[in-house]
């Protein structure tokens, strides 16, 4: 091949030189023919006294087309061998080797000499030997972007990776690893005794077991652990990763990915504890107290201890409530929940069971008379005034104490126990603290089964109204009736309300059994208006309950009711206790001026034994206020009773209401009551309450 050759090699060498010029000439939009021609010309000017060849090559960068030729040698034109003669096409172009762009690629070969056959042939062989570099070179320009697109996704996803060299002990991580770990690879050497270094040290030896493990058995691993950055702050990784075996089977290295989850782990935390906390004490909640209490039962076993569950209710919360709002009721089981927590053990668990009850579980008890010990301190602690909105408020607790005895114990059965000691106590006498005996468990029973029964009652017809005489205090006239419900069981007979009604009240059933008596009471006084038109002054009361208040359709509903039974709205008066009064004043207010607007009258039940606020009682549409029993009692006898009754007679009459006194038993308290100036008086000294055909007989006599 001699100078021929060379020259085409040297020619070549020049050429790939200047490579990125050259393919540039392939890569215009000009059309087929015009680009070779230009190709070639520029060929022969860059590379003068030589002979240009113009090959294109196919889609596999190994065969060589020839596409032009110029004969430029330095001793004159020689003509291009006929068989060197081509057509040249568009689909030469499309064939040709394209750059990652997708342009097509041309190979512009030089010598210095005339073309012969040997230089053919070598053009040919040199071409292949190119078009394999040219397909590595582009393989290589992949991979290099590929790792270019690696580096953005892990910095985006902020996912790094690693390659550790098991033999040599080196350790290749990726830029997002080093972000990850906080730090420099400038100053940071990652080989393994590097990365346990960085470990969190509690999680040092789980890691290295789970690498093991890998390595021993060439099964993928994921876990999660714990890092320290340079400023001591932790941080939570997941992580995946597997062993790579060398070509003897052996582990050679351990490749894997981590990825930084401390945020969303911190997420999940929280999301958890508010799922076990309670929202406004911060407190252990219902589910992480069954939890605790079962695992403490579990201990116990093995530890041959006992635990107490102490239940814990605050007496009268609902006057709170009630009274106050609820802001203020919620300031107080705050307050409670901080001192409940601040004086018992670390072993201790302190819950709020739902809305004004807290419970403890005492655990590690060596004696049972430690509970009772707790107990006392809860009702000493909590007897200290709580400061509410600027004044001080004093409330007491009823405890109900349930021990574990053995094997058999469950977390529910205990809770249940300690619920029926609490509710003793408050049967009791509130304030004090009671020990679950199996007595009690009858008890809580005979409550489920009375709400059961009175459910059947409201369906069946079992309920009745009686009516209790109002009279004039000076002339002892029947003014008006009092409608009380009255429960006619079909076994255990005339059931009082002080059985049945706080069970409606906790369950809801007040509301159908409220509505029930007020329809019942109307209609049973319009037919007597009817039969006796004498009787027309005569009114009716009837007692609403706050959970009727409450409802959105109350006002509705009262009204359908008065329709229904075609009554006279101004002979009926609807009462409700000074504690339901306050409960969301505001609210309260609006409902209680619409209905007014119905044209029956108000009245306030139990007055003076919650916290009215006079600026309140102004504005409600009152027309009288019921003086409570407790302040009847001792009139003629207790001088402070008649001070309160003359109070509140005098507050009536500058308010322009009048009053009713409650509890009248003896003719000295009608008496007093008289030169007190109270208007009307219901009690035994008049009548008990009696049923409807009583009150028949009465008028008509």
């Amino acid at each position: 091949m001699g100078a021929g050759v060379q020259g085409v090699e040297a020619g070549l060498r020049r050429m790939l030189a200047r490579s990125e010029a050259l393919v540039g000439l392939a890569t215009t939009q000009k059309p087929v023919q015009e680009l070779l021609d230009h190709s070639v010309h520029l060929g022969a000017a860059t590379f003068p006294g030589a002979t240009v060849a113009l090959f294109v090559l196919n889609a596999e960068g190994t065969a060589l087309t020839l596409a032009a030729v110029s004969a430029g040698a330095a001793d004159g034109e020689r003509p291009v061998p006929e068989d060197w003669a081509t057509t040249v096409t568009a689909s030469a172009i499309d064939i040709a080797v394209r750059r990652d762009s997708g342009e097509p690629c041309a190979l512009l070969a030089v010598t210095a000499g005339r073309i012969d056959a040997d230089d053919v042939a070598f053009a040919h062989r040199l071409a292949e030997v190119i078009g394999v570099c040219m397909a590595r070179g582009r393989r290589e320009e992949e991979l290099v972007r590929n790792e270019r697109r690696l580096v953005e996704a892990q910095r985006i996803s902020h996912v790094g990776s690693y390659d550790f060299d098991i033999a040599a002990n080196t350790n290749q991580w990726s830029d997002q690893l080093y972000r990850i770990f906080a730090r420099e690879p400038q100053s940071f050497t990652p080989n393994y005794e590097a990365f346990m270094g960085v470990l969190h040290p509690d999680d040092r030896e789980l890691v290295a077991a789970v690498h093991q493990h890998a390595l021993a058995t060439l099964e993928p691993f994921e876990m999660e652990e714990r890092i320290v950055w340079p400023d001591g702050q932790v941080r939570t990784l997941a992580s995946w990763g597997e062993v790579v075996p060398g070509p003897d089977g052996q582990p050679a290295r351990m490749v894997g990915i981590c990825w930084d989850i401390t945020e969303r782990r911190e997420i999940e935390e929280e999301l958890v504890r508010q799922a076990l906390h309670d929202r406004l004490t911060g407190l252990p909640n219902r589910a992480l107290l069954v939890d605790r209490l079962a695992h403490g039962l579990t201990t116990m076993e093995r530890h041959e201890q006992r635990l107490a569950v102490l239940f814990i209710d605050i007496d009268r919360f609902k006057v709170i409530n009630d009274s106050l709002g609820h802001e203020a009721g919620d300031e107080v089981l705050v307050e409670v929940a901080r001192r409940l927590r601040a004086f018992m053990r670390p072993s201790d668990t302190v819950a709020r069971f739902g809305g004004d009850e807290f419970v403890v579980l005492c655990e590690e008890l060596d004696d049972p008379a430690q509970a009772l010990s707790i107990a006392g301190r809860v009702q000493v602690e909590l007897r200290r005034p709580i400061a509410v909105r600027g004044s001080e408020m004093f409330v007491t607790v009823s405890v109900g104490i349930a021990l574990s005895s053995g094997r058999d114990d469950v977390a529910s059965s205990l809770l249940r126990d300690a619920d029926a000691a609490m509710y003793q106590a408050k049967q009791d006498g509130r304030a004090r603290t009671v020990v679950f005996a199996d007595s009690m468990r009858a008890q809580a029973m005979d409550r489920l089964d009375t709400e059961v029964e009175l459910r059947r009652a409201l369906a069946e017809g079992q309920l009745r109204v009686h009516y209790q005489p109002l009279c004039d205090v000076k002339t002892g006239a029947l003014v008006g009736l009092e409608a009380l419900v009255r429960w006619q069981h079909p076994v255990r007979g005339l059931v009082e309300p002080r059985e049945f009604i706080p069970i409606a009240e906790e369950t809801g059933l007040i509301v159908p059994l409220g509505e029930w008596v007020l329809e019942h009471a109307c209609t049973q006084l319009a037919a007597w208006h009817r039969a006796y038109p004498e009787r027309a002054h005569l009114s009716v009361a009837v007692n609403l309950s706050g959970s009727q208040i409450v409802q959105p359709d109350f006002v509705f509903r009262i009204a359908e009711i008065l329709d229904r039974s075609g009554v006279d709205r101004s002979k009926v008066e609807l009462e409700i206790t000074e504690s339901v009064l306050m409960r969301d004043a505001e609210d309260t207010l609006a409902v209680l001026h619409a209905v007014k607007t119905l044209g029956v009258r108000l009245s306030v039940d139990d007055f003076g034994t919650g916290f009215s606020s006079l600026s309140y009682l102004k504005r409600f549409p009152v027309d009288a206020l019921k003086i409570d029993r407790s302040f009847v009692d001792g009139l003629g006898q207790d001088a402070e009773d008649s001070a309160i009754v003359q109070a509140v007679q005098a507050l009536a009459v500058s308010l322009g209401m009048t009053t009713v006194a409650e509890g009248v038993e003896t003719e000295l308290q009608l008496r007093v009551l008289h030169e007190l100036g109270c208007g009307r008086a219901q009690g035994f000294w008049f009548s008990r309450p009696v049923p409807a055909e009583e009150i028949t007989v009465l008028l008509a006599g």
